[in-house]
């Protein structure tokens, strides 16, 4: 009689495991994935089919569902089988409520060329992980009227258990001579960073102090160093998560003051620059704008010398 032996245990099939396993197996990128979802009239985000390839997000709207079925046929997976593993659409609750919409990337900048590997490899929060409480950017620049330093100062609060960090992108002009340097202030440090030169990005990965329960919150503050060549003529703050709180400055030289400034939201790079208030610097050359509990994607001070 032979000995009875518990066999090691089946690996569970869901939709990640098998979504993963079959782009494996296909061979395929995930920006070759993208083309092939394009040239069905499908878009969707290198950053989304990552999201779903890991777990971290489900595909559950009409044209994601779309999408899933056209990624069966390319991937060569019997009609019907990734969408069965989705089963039934999870509840809407306060995870998703607290977390707040999240934009894709694409939304918010005019090219995203090389920044999904990035931020898939350093672990960008997923949408409900994390929320902006307060946001604070002071920007500064010289007697040229360039871009020399920002200060930024946040509040977040984590959504989910174990949350122990975050990504930051910072983009530079097409005229400066480097991409920004990202720096360690006060209630953090910075990671692991990764330059974007296609798309002029750095990405760094802030730490924070501790490792972050349900509900705790964390407050820091980091700098970015520019290296304009040129006046500048805006500073703006693309945002993929709405704010409850945002504060932005902007410091201008005491003998380089613009002749007209505003301040102004977009809903997308896309969309038209919508005029919010007019401002006029004080007498140590700074102006200021803030907005409270605001879905705009893109929050910018504007100038002319």
């Amino acid at each position: 009689m032979q000995p009875f032996r518990i066999s090691d245990p089946v690996p569970l099939e869901t939709f990640p495991t098998v979504l993963s396993g079959a782009i494996e197996r296909s061979g395929l990128s995930l920006e070759h994935l993208q083309r092939k979802l394009a040239a069905e009239g499908i878009r969707v985000s290198l950053s989304t089919l990552s999201y779903w390839r890991r777990g971290r997000t489900r595909p559950e709207r009409p044209e994601s569902l779309r999408a899933v079925e056209v990624i069966e046929d390319v991937l060569k997976l019997p009609r019907g089988y990734l969408v069965a593993l989705l089963g039934p659409r999870k509840p809407r609750g306060r995870w998703v409520a607290r977390g707040g919409l999240v934009r894709p990337h694409e939304a918010l900048w005019d090219s995203v060329s090389g920044l999904a590997p990035v931020l898939s490899e350093l672990s960008e929060p997923a949408p409900g992980e994390m929320t902006y409480l307060n946001v604070h950017d002071q920007h500064f620049l010289d007697h040229h009227g360039r871009d020399v330093r920002t200060r930024v100062r946040m509040l977040v609060r984590s959504e989910v258990d174990g949350l122990r960090s975050m990504v930051v992108l910072h983009r530079a002009e097409e005229t400066d001579r480097a991409l920004p340097a990202v720096l360690t202030g006060s209630g953090c440090a910075v990671g692991r960073v990764r330059p974007v030169a296609s798309s002029r990005f750095t990405v760094a990965e802030i730490l924070f102090d501790r490792s972050l329960s349900s509900g705790q919150t964390a407050v820091f503050e980091y700098e970015v160093r520019w290296f304009g060549q040129a006046a500048s003529t805006r500073y703006s703050r693309a945002s993929r998560r709405a704010f409850r709180d945002y504060l932005s400055e902007v410091n201008f030289h005491p003998s380089a003051l613009p002749s007209v400034c505003f301040a102004y939201t977009q809903e997308s790079t896309e969309e038209p620059e919508v005029h919010r208030e007019t401002l006029e610097p004080g007498s140590y050359g700074g102006v200021h704008t803030s907005a409270q509990n605001s879905e705009s994607a893109i929050h910018g001070i504007r100038w002319m010398w």
